[in-house]
């Protein structure tokens, strides 16, 4: 067990990458049910360690049919001495961790992301698969280069190859680009929605106290103040993960408080009284000419803050202000109801490019893994060349074409002679 630890941590580290991948793309699943004896479900449970279990068994199988690929590789560049050295490269990590000289590394992520959310596993995860992937592609290709009996016009046809995968370098650069481009965009929106909800939430209570004070909680203005903070609470607590899933679709979803409906003209009545709120608290003195001077900031009037105001009031037309931005108001909530209206869109369209580009994140990733197996055919290459292997003879050419079809030739005769000795026994 521990000559075998190096390469079970390996291999372990490598099947958790691919679960993380393979959840990420909705090919598996780390959610497992619990059947009763009669197959009834009775609950499930979420285990990432069982889930990698099949894919470390198919890790395990393939690396067993790896070395053997391998140990044939060595032999067609140095015979029995490549043998013997591509075994003692295999098996110096555990003869290390045999003398306690081998590190312990951890293959392992920190965390597993169920469902994916674009999580690539660790980097150390990657490092397995990227060795197998080289270590593929070098194998491969020299056995290949042998058998078929190629020349250095192949290494000069792969070259075309390898030069092209260069461009993949400037495709993940812009991808990631984009990709970190929307999510800083989300970020920044979503900051600002949740800034703008509280903004909004602190006028409401001051209008609330105004309503109590007064005694005109009965009106549909103030009760809907009293409704709606709950509703703005939620909002300003909103991370980027939720506002465009429960933000507001429509102005009405606000001015309906925490669950009530409201119709059109409970809305306009609403409105009408903010309106009148404003022009009372917050007065605006015509000077004729079409002149105007607006009540000055202080406490309760304040210039509502441009980002929290990117949207014109809602219709009809005339109703309010339509430039409110421009002076100060006790209640922005004709501007900043719509403003939190068309958030939840960017947000949503925010949202739904950054999910995009997890996908995408996935395919490159796998991509990623394909272009080790070049790198590894482009070293297979340059170890033909170093081997000399065009300098060898026809006859000293296609080593392992021989041993294979005189290992087929003698299995067959063996097993020939096996059933010719079972027929002359049983008559």
């Amino acid at each position: 067990m521990s000559f075998l630890f190096p390469y079970i941590a390996f291999l372990y580290g490598a099947a958790y990458s691919v679960q993380q991948i393979l959840e990420g793309i909705g090919l598996a699943s780390s959610n497992f049910l619990e059947l009763n004896d009669d197959g009834v479900i009775v609950g499930s449970y979420w285990s990432p360690a069982e889930a990698v279990t099949p894919i470390l068994g198919l890790l395990l199988i393939y690396s067993i049919i790896l070395t053997g690929a391998l140990l044939a590789a060595g032999f067609v560049i140095a015979r029995w001495r490549g043998v013997a050295v591509v075994f003692g490269v295999l098996a110096l990590p555990g003869l290390l961790n045999i003398a306690g000289q081998w590190p312990q590394i951890n293959y392992l992520p920190d965390s597993f992301y169920i469902g994916g959310g674009g999580a690539l596993g660790s980097p150390l995860g990657l490092v397995p698969l990227l060795i197998i992937s080289l270590l593929t592609g070098w194998c491969i290709i020299v056995i290949v280069y042998d058998t078929l009996y190629l020349n250095d016009k192949f290494r000069g046809y792969y070259d075309h190859l390898w030069y092209a995968t260069a461009l993949f370098a400037g495709i993940f650069f812009v991808a990631d680009s984009v990709g970190n481009r929307h999510a800083s965009h989300l970020a920044e929106e979503n900051r600002l929605s949740r800034q703008a909800s509280l903004y909004l939430l602190n006028q409401v209570r001051s209008y609330d106290q105004v309503c109590k004070a007064e005694g005109l909680t009965e009106t549909p203005s103030c009760i809907w103040a009293s409704d709606v903070q709950q509703t703005l609470n939620e909002y300003a607590a909103y991370g980027s993960g939720t506002f465009h899933l429960f933000g507001p679709t429509k102005s009405a979803d606000i001015y309906a408080g925490n669950s009530r409906s409201v119709s059109e003209k409970e809305i306009i009545e609403i409105r009408n009284e903010i309106e009148q709120y404003n022009r009372t608290v917050c007065p605006i003195e015509e000077l004729g000419e079409g002149i105007r001077r607006h009540a000055r900031p202080s406490g309760v009037c304040q210039q509502v803050p441009s980002a929290f105001c990117t949207s014109f009031p809602d219709p009809p037309e005339g109703l309010v202000d339509k430039y409110m931005i421009t002076h100060s108001v006790a209640l922005a909530s004709e501007c900043i109801i719509p403003t939190l209206v068309v958030s939840r869109t960017r947000q949503e369209n925010s949202s739904a490019a950054i999910a995009s580009n997890q996908q995408d994140r996935y395919q490159r990733w796998w991509l990623y893994i394909a272009l080790a197996a070049v790198v590894g055919g482009k070293i297979a290459n340059s170890t033909t060349k170093i081997a000399n292997l065009d300098q060898r003879s026809a006859y000293d050419r296609r080593r392992l074409v021989r041993p294979t079809l005189l290992g087929l030739s003698g299995g067959t005769r063996k097993i020939a002679e096996f059933f010719k000795a079972v027929g002359r026994w049983l008559t």
